[in-house]
């Protein structure tokens, strides 16, 4: 064989395989095209590291972040001797919580987290009765305090729920009947309503300002356990849906 015909034959190969990749790299663009369009699996975004903490529990037990390792956590912050919007908070986690359980992903798969952010009133033994005041089952759910500066960097520094201790009404004081005395030790909070939705590893994935639309949440976090317990071509697809922004 003469070399005229070994390197056309080489050149012809390589052109061949090189086809073979443009051919490739087109068929993976339209598929990605065709992904980010039909959104045949949606995933939630990553929006940033959630923070660690350790604080105690409503049994007056330590407990952190790492004892939400793998599961999926719905947080929302709160104080017991609010009247307002934070009854309506914990009626709206009530509901999620009672969802979680019929669908039997409660526990297992995912947990609620209240934190409050009057930590000088609200000790464990407080948070038990308001526990018991609201006729919440424990099972599933977690009611966190801790020392007033700790809680003031967790959850307004590294949250970024805003919250700011304000006097008593005094509308509401006189209706008391309290005595001067009394309201300097009584306060309310001005405060926003938030709800964050964190994966296993201990990623957010939703924030949800104000009360929030209780079949919105039960859809993310349907996304969120269907991508924690994805497995082989499941996983990948779901990665796939992240590099493409398949957000819902």
């Amino acid at each position: 064989m003469s070399t005229n015909t070994v390197d056309f034959d080489r050149k012809r190969g390589t052109l061949h395989i090189t086809k073979l990749a443009l051919l490739a790299l087109m068929s993976l663009a339209v598929l990605a095209l065709l992904f980010m369009i039909v959104k045949p699996v949606k995933v939630l975004p990553r929006l940033t590291q959630a923070p660690t903490y350790t604080l105690q529990d409503q049994n007056g037990e330590p407990f952190s972040d790492d004892n939400l390792r793998g599961k999926i956590v719905l947080y929302d912050f709160i104080y017991t001797s609010c009247t307002t919007v934070c009854p309506a908070m914990t009626g709206q986690m009530l509901q999620v919580q009672q969802e979680l359980a019929e669908r039997g992903w409660l526990g297992d798969d995912v947990v609620l987290v209240s934190i409050t952010f009057d930590p000088e009133r609200d000790t464990p033994e407080r948070l038990r009765e308001y526990v018991a005041q609201m006729q919440v089952s424990p099972e599933g759910w977690y009611w966190l305090t801790g020392d007033l500066m700790t809680i003031k960097q967790l959850v307004g520094g590294e949250f970024g729920v805003y919250f700011e201790k304000a006097p008593l009404d005094e509308a509401a004081a006189e209706a008391a009947g309290l005595t001067p005395e009394e309201r300097a030790d009584n306060y309310d909070f001005i405060h926003a309503s938030v709800f964050v939705l964190v994966d296993g590893n201990g990623q957010i994935r939703a924030e949800y300002h104000e009360l929030i639309d209780v079949d919105q949440i039960l859809r993310d976090i349907e996304l969120a356990v269907r991508e924690k317990n994805a497995q082989g071509i499941g996983r990948l697809v779901r990665q796939a849906a992240h590099l493409v922004k398949a957000y819902p």
